[in-house]
């Protein structure tokens, strides 16, 4: 009797964890609250292209927290051009900055103007951001909810009073069916390899998305579910093998073409990789490992960056990081590009960075991925200056002809 008693209390506990589990299957969910009093609540399609916690949006931060650099300092007394001085005072200082942000670190996002908007993280910050392309403002290419039991609806961001985010419930079942993600193995033409999450032509992420393109004149709409493999031909068209065996040059569409925006990838660890066109080579999809993508609960809304900064005189300083005059937190980015390929890498996966040169930096990753990038202010004698406020009280600014090394807590 004991004995059976123990083993039922193990079953129920294992139903309840298979139950916690199954709540949230990684996409992005939540309630949309519309300005004319309505609430829809359901997976959620940002944009076309972010539907899971770990897809970013890309948008201006705000920034009014800047350190006045030497930089700024000197600029403050003017600059000359062609001859002519302008007064510092003459000059519009910029300090907004582009900024990504993963999906999964957010708790709410509140709709400010037609390009503006309120996003407080899981950490109980509040940070502004304005649009900069389509992921925030009037220029969203549309809010998709999917509504069990009721369909889908499309919202615009004049539509939209405020967004709440949270796990998906148990229980919830997709009006169109099953919605896979997008997995498999890139090759690039230099040769490079990397396997994780595809987002194709910067819209295409689920299996049900469709590529377009010509086959000897007629066209073409294939579902993503069915496609084995995508391989560069040319400019002007690519060869595709679907999984029946059947093989196809497709044409005539920028998903098939160089009109293609873009091959994206998010690889675990590492972070979001963009190959163009000219530099694609071959993308075969495969079925994600168990338990891969991340769910809400593995964000954390971020926290300050500290670490240890070594100038080029050997001397360390250790204390809260702000990095480029911008990045102060851990869920940042840093941005540049090694090889024909763009890299956007979530300061929280960057063990340290050493500067290479005045066009350059090497990054270790905290799964031990080495990189040298460049091509970015955040990595190069662009930067606007390394700043540590410094455990014994004190803010030291470190130049990037200065700086030799920060690794990171």
């Amino acid at each position: 009797m004991q004995r059976a008693l123990i083993m039922a209390a193990i079953t129920f506990v294992v139903v309840l964890c298979t139950e916690a589990i199954a709540r949230d299957h990684g996409y992005i969910f939540g309630t949309v609250y519309t300005e004319w009093g309505d609430e829809y609540t359901g997976r959620i399609r940002w944009d076309k292209n972010e539907g899971f916690w770990d897809d970013l949006i890309d948008a201006t931060k705000y920034d009014d927290e800047r350190y006045e650099s030497r930089h700024r300092r000197r600029d403050r007394d003017g600059i000359e051009i062609f001859g002519l001085h302008i007064r510092g005072d003459d000059i519009n200082w910029d300090w907004n900055s582009s900024s990504q942000l993963r999906f999964g670190h957010i708790v709410e996002i509140e709709p400010r103007s037609r390009g503006r908007a309120t996003v407080q993280l899981k950490s109980g910050e509040r940070i502004r951001f304005e649009d900069s392309g389509s992921d925030l403002g009037s220029g969203i290419r549309g809010i998709e909810m999917f509504i069990d039991g009721e369909g889908t609806i499309e919202l615009e961001w004049s539509d939209i009073d405020r967004v709440e985010f949270y796990p998906e419930p148990d229980g919830y079942t997709p009006p169109r069916g099953p919605m896979e993600r997008l997995y498999g193995h890139i090759v690039t033409a230099e040769g490079a390899e990397f396997t994780g999450f595809v987002m194709w032509d910067a819209d295409e992420i689920y299996t049900s998305d469709i590529l377009d393109g010509d086959q000897r004149g007629r066209d073409r709409e294939i579902r993503f579910e069915a496609i084995e493999s995508i391989e560069r031909n040319s400019s002007r068209s690519c060869n595709v093998v679907l999984k029946s065996g059947r093989e196809m040059k497709l044409s005539g569409s920028n998903d098939v073409d160089s009109g293609n925006r873009g091959i994206y990838m998010l690889v675990p660890g590492l972070g979001q990789i963009k190959v163009e066109w000219d530099e694609f080579e071959k993308l075969t999809f495969m079925t994600p490992p168990a338990h891969i993508q991340p769910t809400y609960d593995d964000f954390d809304g971020g926290r300050r960056l500290r670490g240890t900064v070594t100038d080029d005189r050997g001397d360390k300083f250790t204390g809260e990081i702000t990095w480029d005059n911008d990045e102060r937190y851990s869920w940042e980015f840093i941005n540049g590009e090694e090889d024909y390929i763009e890299y956007d890498i979530e300061l929280q996966e960057i063990a340290s960075i050493e500067r290479r040169s005045s066009r350059s930096a090497s990054l270790i990753l905290r799964n031990g991925t080495r990189l040298e990038l460049r091509g970015s202010n955040d990595v190069d004698d662009d930067n606007k200056g390394i700043f540590i406020d410094t455990d014994d009280g004190k803010l030291v600014e470190i130049e990037w002809d200065d700086f030799e090394r920060v690794d990171f807590e």
